[in-house]
């Protein structure tokens, strides 16, 4: 299934190297981070960096749970379609 090597990737500009994308994975990752390091900065905010404050004993737990939750979405969306990677 992999293509011949004597034709070029791409048809149009056969010159031209191949244009080098970033996994789907790579932007949910980028998302997570940033999801996490929001949360953690509107926990700090609404409590005033205070420890004793109710809110702050989610500042880390929240994110976990969303890694977590993530991970097992990827995992079934792997087996579902097949895929090396999500």
């Amino acid at each position: 299934m992999s293509a011949d090597k004597g034709q070029p990737q791409n048809p149009v500009n056969p010159d031209a190297p191949e244009k080098k994308t970033l996994s789907n994975a790579i932007y949910f990752k980028i998302m997570g981070y940033l999801l996490t390091a929001g949360w953690v900065g509107f926990i700090l905010a609404i409590t005033g960096g205070d420890t004793k404050h109710p809110m702050f004993d989610y500042i880390f737990v929240v994110p976990l749970a969303g890694w977590i939750l993530g991970m097992i979405i990827a995992r079934v969306i792997q087996k579902k379609t097949g895929a090396d990677r999500p």
